[in-house]
């Protein structure tokens, strides 16, 4: 029983275990963001959450967790068997947390009328994220989709990069939310002017510094899926412009609510 996994420790290299060894623990950086980003709108908040952002949430939570241990068990335990049944099964998880996150898409934009033009989230950034949910679901798409054609062809580097991404892909909307509590708690509790449109370049900021330090350790900046989420987070600097024009509202409002 044990011969197997003792055969297929061979076919990882000194190099990659080095390069490697620290990754999982990198990774509860976003974790943590997720969680604290979150927490109001939906942890602390569970039992008034809705059956489909249970399934998102859930869904998203058990991802992290995925990313946090695959690395740990593959490059820690060397333990290759337990590493593909597990990615077999997050190649399902990835797909429930693309759908989950497509159902509620249109739900941004659902009592847009309701909402305050001066409030914390207020119809130009509901309209906004709805549109940039959707670029970032389908960057994150993408990156699990490349993960797995890379990982065919060993090349274990580009797979590791492409999961990183997607990570990163669907990281924005917690972090937004953390630097938006972190902001009210700063001001004692008072939200007054304090908005998810001026809490948008910051974000992104922070975001690409996030980027480029995990790049910088575990990637390298001429990787496509660098570039991919760098071009997928530049909307953030037009919020207000694409939030508020009419055209945009129409066109989102089409989609979303045929």
């Amino acid at each position: 029983m044990n011969a197997i996994p003792e055969k297929r420790k061979v076919t990882i290299s000194e190099a990659t275990i080095t390069k490697y060894k620290n990754y999982h623990l990198w990774m509860l950086i976003p974790f943590v963001i997720s969680i604290l980003g979150f927490s109001y709108s939906y942890y602390f908040n569970l039992a008034d959450a809705t059956f489909h952002q249970h399934v998102h949430g859930v869904s998203a939570t058990l991802w992290y967790i995925l990313v946090i241990f695959q690395p740990y068990l593959i490059i820690r335990k060397q333990n290759i068997q337990k590493h593909i049944i597990l990615g077999t099964i997050g190649i399902l998880l990835a797909g429930i947390v693309a759908g989950s996150a497509f159902s509620i898409i249109p739900k941004n934009i659902d009592n847009v009328k309701d909402l305050k033009p001066d409030g914390f989230f207020n119809p130009t950034f509901a309209y906004f994220a709805a549109l940039i949910d959707l670029l970032l679901v389908a960057g994150f798409i993408l990156s699990v989709c490349f993960a797995i054609i890379n990982i065919k062809k060993k090349n274990i580097s580009s797979h590791v990069q492409w999961l990183m991404a997607s990570v990163f892909f669907i990281l924005s909307p917690a972090l937004l939310r953390m630097i938006g509590i972190g902001a009210i708690f700063l001001n004692k509790g008072n939200m007054e002017a304090i908005t998810m449109v001026k809490m948008a370049i910051p974000t992104m900021i922070v975001m690409i510094i996030f980027i480029v330090i995990f790049y910088f350790k575990y990637g390298s900046f001429k990787h496509p899926s660098f570039k991919l989420l760098l071009l997928c987070h530049i909307p953030f600097l037009f919020v207000e412009q694409i939030g508020s024009n009419e055209f945009i509202r129409n066109l989102t409002t089409a989609i979303f609510k045929v």
